[in-house]
């Protein structure tokens, strides 16, 4: 039964990230957007625990490798997509977490038909981090506006930057990542470039 946990919390990472965004683009009530946010949270809590499971109890398996990296690929960027297109989050952050996963996404796919083994980055925790936080609070900025006595304290949220501030930093944090996997695996790369000259 432990073997199968950390597969069937991935699976689930990928069924629920269509709930989450039809109740947060189909729907204008409080109650289905909180529906939204648990939903999430879970999710991003399956994120963390499958993982864990899966060392702890060694039970990686070759499905859980490329369906674990691919889920949080879906929940991730379905959620920024869905806040930029209810105006929360800029469009050019939303640009740069596609674009960024869909380079390292190939990078790995090619490295492993090849044959090699990706180097990954501690400061892939860090870009992970920001990016919760920002969608996190997105998603927070989107239940305070069902509330007017709220609207004072949204109104100074967005005067100061507050928001802006955290996607931004998300953006750059996730751009850097991105360049940062090309340079780690600039050797794999660089032979890749060679053999098609």
């Amino acid at each position: 039964m432990i073997r199968n946990v950390p597969n069937i919390l991935t699976i689930f990472r990928i069924v629920v990230t269509p709930l989450i965004v039809w109740f947060l683009i189909g729907f204008d009530g409080f109650t289905l957007h909180m529906v939204a946010f648990i939903l999430f949270l879970i999710a991003s809590l399956t994120d963390l625990f499958d993982g864990i499971i899966a060392r702890k109890y060694q039970v990686v398996s070759e499905f859980g490798k490329f369906m674990d990296p691919l889920a949080d690929k879906i929940l991730v960027n379905s959620t920024f997509i869905t806040l930029n297109i209810m105006d929360i989050m800029p469009i050019w952050i939303t640009a740069v977490v596609i674009l960024r996963d869909m380079v390292v996404t190939l990078l790995r796919w090619g490295m492993l038909a090849d044959g090699a083994s990706m180097n990954t980055s501690q400061l892939a925790k860090i870009k992970t981090a920001f990016q919760y936080i920002s969608m996190y609070v997105g998603l927070v900025f989107i239940l305070m506006g069902h509330f007017e006595v709220l609207e004072a304290l949204v109104a100074w949220l967005e005067e100061w930057f507050v928001t802006e501030t955290i996607f931004i930093l998300t953006g750059l944090v996730t751009a850097f990542t991105g360049f940062n996997y090309l340079w780690i695996n600039r050797v794999f790369l660089s032979t890749m470039f060679k053999e098609k000259e």
